[in-house]
């Protein structure tokens, strides 16, 4: 063999080049198709487990869109982002409160349903049909002279609802209104209300107490009127008070004292009796319009054919969208059975309540 075999010029050379060239050659490109399609699953991925939950995080935190905010306007992306959130919440919670109106809806007419049918077999189930049928979150119970809010038991205080939505009403000045209808100087509502709704308007009503000064002047505003019907003689009276003041309907009451064009945000009702003369006329005047009135806390007392009385008053109630919130008897008198103690709350002022727990941000 020739010394010059492998020599560059040769041919042999020439193929032993090209021979470890392809050698050392990087492998073949997989198909473009093939690469798109595992990149765009990568991607995929990516988003679910990392880019997704991070974007949820971003809406609740931050950047609505995921990037991060200049410090230059960190500002106007906050209040973007809040205003978003914000707004992906309330609806969702009126979602909420349209079912639950729903619900309250269907316990009503279960019970309306019964009313004709209903006879009850003894005094002690006279009350029994009328349970509560919806909810106020924030109720409670409302009225004592304690210092500590909740602190209020025993005879007296009463079952109100929504007591924070009606303190901010007073703050702001919006006409916050509460009649208490019937005292003997018990000022223990009176003082609550001044208390904890500092800024309410107080009207206290009693036609039995001529002969014994009003000790609660420094919370309310005393007239000694009866509630009924004007001209009547509607009640009783307890521990043989004299009863000589003179009685009015609620539209009267309410002409006398300007207050035909304001809401009365709490009316609170033990008047021996005078219920089931004065609240029916007050129901129709709800219902058509004439009158507002938020919540009504009231003592329905046993007296003479008051099945009848009861079906009465209760229907006038549910014409006026009053909803059944609290019920309890009256162990403290009455036989623990006779009165029972109810709390009504208007369905526009019952979801507003419930708004203000359940859609607070």
């Amino acid at each position: 063999m020739s010394s010059n075999y492998f020599s560059p010029e040769t041919p042999a050379f020439d193929r032993l080049r090209l021979t470890a060239a392809r050698r050392v050659q990087p492998p073949r490109r997989r198909s473009q198709p093939v690469l798109l399609l595992k990149i765009i699953f990568c991607a995929t991925l990516a988003f679910l487990f990392f880019i997704g939950p991070w974007n949820n995080l971003q809406i609740i935190y931050g950047n609505p869109y995921g990037k991060p905010y200049r410090n230059n306007d960190s500002t106007a992306a906050a209040s973007e982002t809040a205003a978003i959130y914000q707004k992906q919440n309330y609806s969702a919670c009126q979602k909420r409160l349209d079912k639950l109106d729903s619900l309250f809806n269907e316990r009503r007419k279960v019970r309306q349903n019964a009313t004709s049918s209903w006879k009850p077999r003894n005094s002690k189930m006279k009350f029994d049909l009328y349970e509560p049928e919806a909810n106020c979150i924030s109720e409670e119970r409302f009225g004592s002279d304690s210092t500590v809010r909740y602190e209020a038991f025993g005879d007296g205080p009463k079952f109100v609802c929504g007591v924070d939505v009606l303190a901010e009403k007073a703050k702001k000045k919006k006409n916050c209104l509460v009649y208490s209808v019937g005292s003997n100087n018990d000022i223990r509502f009176e003082k609550a209300v001044h208390t904890y709704m500092n800024g309410c308007e107080i009207h206290t009503f009693d036609p039995t107490m001529s002969d014994t000064p009003f000790v609660g002047g420094e919370y309310a505003t005393f007239h000694p009127w009866g509630l009924g019907t004007d001209g009547g003689s509607e009640g009783v009276t307890m521990n043989q008070r004299k009863d000589d003041g003179e009685r009015m309907s609620f539209q009267t009451v309410m002409e006398k004292l300007g207050h035909t064009n304001r809401t009365i945000d709490i009316l609170k009702v033990d008047c021996q009796g005078c219920e089931y003369a004065s609240m029916p006329p007050l129901f129709d005047l709800i219902a058509s319009g004439n009158v507002l009135v938020d919540q009504v806390l009231i003592e329905l007392h046993g007296v003479s054919d008051f099945t009848s009385r009861l079906k009465k008053f209760f229907s006038a109630a549910d014409k006026a969208k009053l909803r059944i919130v609290h019920k309890e008897r009256n162990q403290w008198g009455c036989d623990g059975m006779r009165c029972v103690e109810y709390a009504l709350v208007s369905e526009s002022f019952l979801r507003e309540a419930n708004e203000a727990i359940l859609c607070s941000s």
